[in-house]
């Protein structure tokens, strides 16, 4: 079936008084114009800022957004109340000055924002330097590539949960197949933006089976692959423990089909800012990696903290 995109537009007016300041989008104590380190409770430095731009998505992937709760009833944010794009580069800049060195665009599914180039423009503008990013599903990468990295974007990551086509679209409830996922991938690299980075989200009895596939395929590419253990995400995905595919038992399945050359063994290496754990492995030139929410059986403390503005403003942290 052809797939349909259908962006949101965006017609408000760019001169009206802006939304955001200090005091409405947070305590001033933790967030104003002046500048200054934010750090968390375990005086770790907040680097990464994640912007979700909208609220909508054209998945409905049962992990995320279930189509039983995101129905044609589910009501998504009025769109008087989804940031412009002046409120969202000012929001950016506050963070700027607080020390954020990574900003990440997400959703929903970000690239269904109408004029998304032009935001990642204005904010590669206002903000050099700045590591600037973007989450996606793939399903209008393809198209929106050669714009994005014009406009300043500096790298993409796609998620794809399976190379088997069946179990794709039937995580993402909306019959996208595999082939056109990595159409997007190669399209992003040609582009400009390799490494892309591949997310997978691993549950067991649903694609677990599959974690061999994804290393098998992108083994090579030079993109990297990371695994990403099923979390909790509030009441609507249905997440239970037992669903959860513990990262240790993800390594050690690949370890068994590309084992690590003896001589430089496998060893976890945590980035600075980045909240994954990247397994250096000398038998491929992939670099998977393991990213673990804070809901994943095994801590998360360690991990550097990320802020995460909603497409209203509402701000929170996210270890992610």
């Amino acid at each position: 079936m052809d797939f349909k995109i259908t962006p949101r537009a965006d017609e408000r007016i760019s001169e009206r008084n802006l939304r955001i300041s200090p005091l409405e989008c947070g305590p001033a104590s933790s967030l104003s114009d002046s500048a200054g380190p934010l750090v968390d409770t375990r005086n770790r430095g907040l680097r990464d800022l994640r912007i979700s731009v909208t609220d909508r998505c054209n998945f409905r992937c049962t992990y995320c957004m279930p189509r039983n709760v995101f129905n044609d009833k589910y009501q998504f944010l009025p769109h008087d109340e989804v940031l412009t794009f002046e409120e969202i580069v000012r929001l950016a800049k506050i963070f700027r000055g607080h020390g954020v060195e990574k900003i990440r665009l997400t959703g929903g599914e970000p690239l269904l924002r109408h004029g998304i180039e032009r935001l990642v423009e204005m904010l590669a503008r206002a903000l050099p330097g700045v590591d600037l990013t973007l989450t996606t599903n793939g399903s209008a990468l393809k198209a929106k590539a050669r714009a994005l990295k014009a406009a300043g974007l500096t790298r993409v990551t796609v998620s794809l949960d399976s190379m088997d086509d069946a179990t794709f679209k039937a995580m993402n409830d909306a019959d996208f197949p595999v082939a056109k996922v990595l159409e997007a991938i190669d399209m992003a690299a040609a582009e400009g933006f390799s490494p892309v980075k591949i997310n997978m989200v691993v549950k067991r009895g649903v694609n677990d089976g599959h974690v061999v596939d994804m290393a098998r395929y992108f083994k090579g590419s030079g993109n990297i692959v990371r695994f990403i253990e099923f979390m909790d995400v509030g009441a609507t995905n249905g997440w239970k423990m037992d669903d959860v595919i513990p990262g240790a038992e993800v390594v050690k399945r690949i370890h068994e089909v590309f084992p690590a050359n003896p001589s430089t063994p496998t060893i976890p290496v945590k980035l600075p800012g980045a909240g994954a754990i990247r397994m250096a492995r000398a038998s491929s030139a992939s670099s998977p990696a393991l990213r673990r929410p804070s809901a994943a059986p095994a801590p998360a403390c360690g991990f550097p903290p990320m802020a995460r503005s909603t497409p209203a403003c509402s701000l929170g942290r996210a270890l992610t």
